[in-house]
């Protein structure tokens, strides 16, 4: 990354056939249209991926498929989360195996019981066992949880990690993640807030990594481009006709997220079909809006 560049990264959905196995030659389209919008990285298997509910064979296979695929074009980040420090170890060792450029460690999937000593350790238990460099996927967890942002930014701080994506929404967590990289310049900070990524550019981020990166790439290259020409406003139209695209897929409350996605994904003919292993059922009021919002901004998707 050249200094003062801003980057646009995609956690990018994972193709299915109907019967939930991967889709191979949707792959190869995904690929490239992250290339055509200006994407530089993929974060695959993470929460838009559906990687906590695939198995670790199939996993590997998709990170082995898309490195395959994206060469050195995209930067492949796998997220490795699971339910311990032993656990993430073991699939640090398998994304490695199938050509990861990195990995990527969100909270633990399970919550009840845990100690702070346990977060600690499952973070940097693994993060000192990386071979390849470390992210970290940072949401904003539940008031009553040991990993608040005193910990998350212990973690944040270890000299192994390398890049960080924010999803927490949080103007706290912002001032203190940007203190963190002042102390670290080399540190990549990426907001994982789609609806706001320009705020997070002025604010020192280095771009954004989106999980709708896959659609409105192009839509962000062209407002963090226009942020750093001086021209604020057309940064902020940038965004907000991303975000008014982004509703009309999701509805304003965001309750058909994936289903919405994944519908337009299809439409376009990147993907082959709308498989998912979680459930947001659309309506037929929800796939013409989608369709009208596609066709206006066709152009830009």
């Amino acid at each position: 990354m050249k200094k003062g560049e801003k980057l646009v990264w995609s956690a990018t959905p994972t193709p299915f056939l109907a019967n939930g196995a991967l889709d191979v030659a949707a792959l190869e389209r995904v690929v490239e249209q992250h290339l055509r919008l200006g994407v530089t990285g993929l974060f695959i298997a993470g929460t838009c991926g559906e990687g906590p509910l695939m198995t670790n064979p199939q996993r590997v296979e998709l990170v082995f498929r898309t490195k395959r695929l994206a060469k050195d074009r995209l930067h492949i980040a796998a997220q490795v989360s699971d339910t311990s420090a032993a656990r993430v170890r073991d699939n640090m060792a398998y994304m490695a195996d199938a050509g990861a450029d990195s990995v990527v460690i969100a909270a633990p999937w399970i919550r009840t019981f845990c100690t702070k000593e346990f977060v600690r350790r499952y973070f940097l238990e693994a993060i000192e066992a990386a071979t390849l460099p470390v992210g970290i996927y940072i949401i904003k967890q539940p008031a009553d949880s040991v990993l608040d942002m005193a910990m998350w930014m212990e973690v944040c701080a270890h000299p192994k990690v390398r890049f960080l994506k924010d999803s927490s929404a949080s103007e706290e967590y912002m001032k203190a993640l940007v203190a963190v990289k002042a102390k670290q310049p080399d540190l990549m900070l990426e907001t994982g807030y789609e609806f706001d990524v320009i705020t997070a550019a002025a604010a020192g981020y280095d771009g954004g990594l989106l999980g709708t990166g896959i659609l409105i790439g192009g839509m962000i290259r062209r407002a963090l481009d226009a942020l750093a020409a001086g021209d604020k406003a057309g940064a902020a139209a940038w965004q907000k006709r991303s975000n008014e695209f982004l509703w009309d897929l999701f509805r304003k409350d965001i309750s058909i997220w994936l289903g919405g996605l994944k519908y337009a994904l299809k439409r376009l003919g990147i993907f082959s079909d709308e498989f998912m292993h979680m459930s947001y059922p659309l309506t037929d009021e929800d796939r013409a809006r989608i369709d009208a919002a596609l066709e206006r901004e066709r152009e830009f998707i």
